[in-house]
């Protein structure tokens, strides 16, 4: 069968600004002068900003641009989950491996804002209408501890977070705003949480919190709401916040973020004040009124100062005013200008957090002081790298690496500056067992104008566990994570291999630390990109497809199985394929052996199973065992690779499940277009269904009515250009008799303009409707209809088993020549009442147009028995439908 380059065609909605390739890279703004400006901008400010959300994309980018970037507060954003339950617009990840797109996209968008990134071990579900139902499934202390702990790390003056009330975005909004009022207050109890405070997180009350305020367009923003205007022109970046805040959250690409940056012009978000440990100002304007943001805010929280530590006021003034003095001098021609200042500011913080540490100050006040002042240290050694134009490039001859391998890094120390610092050194961080040689390296005099070339050797530890995330969710009944506590909240773990420079200036020591990338031509068009060193195991295995179906009537002639193995050492071993089956099961062959040679070589072996005469119906796991040099392996690796992200890994164990069904398809001719991150198609050859992909000349130019069926891929008409451009050929063949099949797509659907579809035979609207609940019950409207009898009678237990969700973005409005089929309802408070839309059909001319909202696209991939059953007598509607008036009994009760 022949398949469209779809890919292409996505590509096209993939390719921005050639700024975003090597999402790994600092953006201009952050180098040379431009990026000192902003440095000096944090330097008198101790003032912190913690922005609270459900998912990725939930922020107010503009804002945390403004407050980063433009005031030089410290800022972080939380999200509780890492939007696994989404849906991609870029490829074909779901669940997990979408989790990994999203937290890499926020990274990726961090570049432009600076905030710190951190995230709860909540698993994202799917949408939900139940704050209840969602604190069941993430487990509300477990969650509300996640966030505390976020809290008494970061320990922000100010905390925002998304509406407490409301429908938007589904309860997930909501709930995550609740907790972080629980969470502000809890924060502060030491009784709360103790074990915290035992791993060295002392309690934290917050000044104030915040959430977001929306209001209607034809209505006035509450006048108690604190309004904060981001349309502001920043110099340093030339444009206004909104400008770069949009353009960072244009990097939400796989949920359809726009791309489109608005021109220059008012803008502004509104906040309401939720709590304050602060006196209230009446009428205040601005999040961070009444809150001393200086430096002197030290005071406030240590004050015993004046009687145990009686110097920290003029030990604040000198760094005050060396911060003041560095900004003064500042010259973007000369930027070395400011070099002395920032090395006294530099060797002043570090001064007083000695003088801190040896004071008679109570533990807790010490212990904020100190935790601001080391802020303080690390912004003047970023602004004294910057000053003096130090650069550190650090890349890795191979990115991928196995257990005991060699291989060799490479760091070129480049003073791009007019001053030449001294002493300096290059050291490697690596894991425990790893061997480095050397271990460090005395440089020469880092001249002006000139860059130092190092290579270092290195070796893996023999016993090196593969670079994976640090969380994993080995229980899918589990709305949550299991994590390793080393990293937890953080958006990976720390990487493999850095390398730091120490140098020294103006008798003070400055470290510049560096990840070891690895470098290589992005993938499409998307210029240089680069990924951490990532262990990999020799051999990494997958097992194709990762979802079986064998139709009972097909049990003799069994399934095919197909595993690869990828390799990715150097030199050639010898091995073993085999499979690891249910009791009573056989292969064919029963082993497989097989030479790797090269490193990135690929082979794949076939196994045909077969079950046991008269297996019953269900699912059986068949793993596959991988053994060479007397190692055995039993999983592998996807790689997670586009061009406005890092590269990473997840892995899966190697192994498939079969699903042995009684469904049974008509022999029709069967057509589809390709969809976004579409699986369908995976489904229909599962099925042994035989079809043709349709690209664009196919939808032009050819016979039609060699079809009996046509489907449309999964929001089709978002990417595919040339199915909007001939559409009316589509009708015109329904028209003649076909049945086409129209799954689920949002609101390109629509026309703007006149509001419902241009695509459909009759007036119709892709509408909000959406049922959550995944065992919500399911009612038959035409208990008659074929596509509920041929060639699978569909009971109730095919509506068992679903995950996620029943459906999404249903049938709104709509003429009265379509017809519900059925109709189902979230047993939640904010999504009651009866749902149509989700599976609808009209009669045109002589063939039938129907749309499906039900989730089959998630369904299908996840092995759901009753999705393949419905699915087969969708296609198979052109024979079947006529048998319809000759068998059903007219009467027979309803599948619910």
């Amino acid at each position: 069968m022949k398949r469209p380059a779809i890919w292409s065609i996505c590509l096209a909605l993939l390719l921005g600004q050639t700024l975003l390739a090597g999402a790994s890279r600092p953006l201009p703004y952050d180098e040379g002068s431009t990026g000192l400006a902003f440095a000096l901008r944090k330097l008198p400010v101790t003032g912190s900003f913690l922005h609270t959300a459900a998912h990725p994309d939930d922020e107010d980018n503009p804002l945390l641009v403004l407050l980063g970037k433009g005031r030089g507060l410290r800022t972080a954003l939380y999200t509780l989950t890492r939007g696994e339950g989404g849906q991609n617009e870029i490829g074909p990840e779901l669940f997990e491996a979408l989790g990994i797109i999203r937290t890499e996209e926020l990274m990726a968008m961090h570049r432009y804002d600076g905030a710190r990134q951190y995230f709860s071990a909540a698993y994202e579900f799917g949408y939900s209408f139940s704050v209840e139902e969602t604190l069941d499934k993430w487990g509300k202390e477990e969650t509300l501890s996640d966030m505390v702990r976020v809290i008494r790390k970061f320990r922000p003056d100010v905390i925002v977070s998304l509406p407490r009330q409301g429908e938007g975005g589904g309860q997930h909004h909501q709930t995550s705003a609740r907790l972080t009022e629980e969470a502000f207050f809890a924060a502060a109890d030491p009784a709360r949480f103790p074990e915290q405070i035992a791993q060295g997180y002392p309690a934290w009350q917050a000044r104030k919190l915040y959430e977001r305020h929306r209001w209607q367009s034809n209505q006035e923003p509450d006048p108690d709401a604190v309004r904060i205007e981001t349309g502001i022109f920043d110099p340093l970046y030339g444009r206004t916040y909104v400008e770069i805040g949009l353009e960072a959250r244009s990097l939400h690409r796989c949920q359809g973020m726009g791309q489109l940056i608005p021109p220059p012009g008012p803008r502004a978000s509104y906040w309401k004040l939720v709590a304050s440990a602060e006196p209230i100002v009446p009428g205040e304007q601005d999040l961070f009124e009444g809150i001393d943001t200086s430096l002197f805010a030290i005071e406030g929280h240590a004050p015993s100062w004046p009687t145990l530590a009686p110097n920290l006021h003029t030990h604040l003034t000198r760094i005050a005013d060396l911060a003041g003095q560095a900004q003064r001098l500042f010259d973007p021609a000369d930027p070395a200008l400011t070099a002395a200042p920032l090395a006294a500011g530099l060797g002043s913080v570090r001064s007083l957090r000695e003088r801190i540490a040896e004071s008679a100050l109570p533990e807790q006040e010490k212990y904020q002081a100190d935790f601001l002042l080391a802020r303080k240290e690390e912004d003047f050694e970023k602004a004294l790298h910057l000053a003096l134009q130090i650069r550190l490039e650090t890349v890795a001859e191979t990115g991928l690496v196995i257990p005991g391998q060699e291989f060799e890094v490479s760091a070129v120390v480049a003073n791009g500056g007019s001053m030449t610092p001294g002493a300096s050194t290059l050291t490697i961080e690596v894991p425990d067992g790893w061997e480095v040689d050397p271990p460090s390296k005395q440089l020469d005099a880092m001249l002006p104008g000139g860059a130092v070339r190092e290579s270092f050797k290195m070796r893996v530890a023999a016993e090196a566990a593969p670079t994976r995330p640090y969380w994993r969710r080995e229980d899918p009944t589990i709305d949550r994570y299991q994590v390793d506590p080393r990293h937890a909240d953080q958006p990976w773990a720390e990487p493999e291999v850095r390398i730091s420079l120490g140098y020294t200036f103006a008798a003070i020591r400055a470290e510049l630390t560096e990840t070891v990338q690895h470098r290589y031509e992005g993938p499409w068009v998307g210029g240089e990109q680069r990924h951490d060193v990532m262990v990999v195991p020799a051999v990494s295995l997958s097992v194709t497809p990762e979802v079986n179906v064998l139709p009972r009537q097909d049990l003799p002639q069994g399934k095919e199985i197909r595993v690869s193995a990828l390799y990715n050492g150097s030199e050639p071993v010898r091995g073993t394929l085999s499979l690891e089956l249910p009791e009573g099961w056989l292969s064919e062959p029963s082993e497989q052996a097989i030479t790797l040679s090269r490193k990135g070589e690929s082979k794949t072996s076939i196994f045909r199973v077969r079950p046991p005469g008269g297996a019953n119906p269900g699912e059986y796991r068949i793993g596959a065992e991988g053994r060479f040099h007397d190692r055995t392996y039993r999983e592998g690796y996807q790689s997670i690779d586009y061009d406005h992200i890092q590269r990473r890994h997840l892995y899966h164990p190697a192994a498939t499940a079969l699903h042995v069904v009684d469904v049974e398809v008509e022999p029709v001719r069967l057509a589809y277009i390709d969809g976004v991150g579409d699986r369908v198609p995976e489904a229909l050859q599962q099925l042994g269904v035989a079809f043709d992909f349709l690209d664009e000349d196919d939808l032009a130019f050819a016979d039609l009515d060699r079809y009996d069926t046509i489907v449309t891929g999964v929001r089709a008409y978002l990417v595919r250009d040339d199915l909007k451009s001939h559409n009316d050929r589509l009708l015109e063949w329904v028209k003649r008799g076909g049945v086409l099949i129209v799954q689920y797509n949002k609101f390109e659907f629509n026309d703007r303009g006149r509001g419902d579809s241009p695509y459909a035979p009759y007036p119709i609207k892709v509408g909000r409707g959406r049922v959550t609940d995944e065992y919500a019950p399911i009612q038959l409207l035409a208990e008659a209809h074929p596509v509920f009898h041929y060639p699978n009678r569909i009971g109730s237990q095919d509506w068992k088993g679903w995950v996620q969700e029943r459906g999404l973005y249903f049938i709104g409005e709509k003429n009265a020549e379509y017809r519900d089929l059925i109709s189902t309802q979230d047993p939640f408070e904010y999504n009651a009442g009866e749902k149509l839309g989700s599976l609808v059909e009209a009669d045109y001319g002589e063939g039938k147009w129907i749309y499906v909202g039900l989730g089959l696209w998630r369904q299908l991939p996840a092995g759901v028995t009753g999705a393949y059953r419905l699915l087969a007598n969708l296609i198979s509607l052109p024979k079947t439908r006529k048998k319809a008036a000759e068998t059903v009994t007219q009467g027979e009760g309803r599948e619910r």
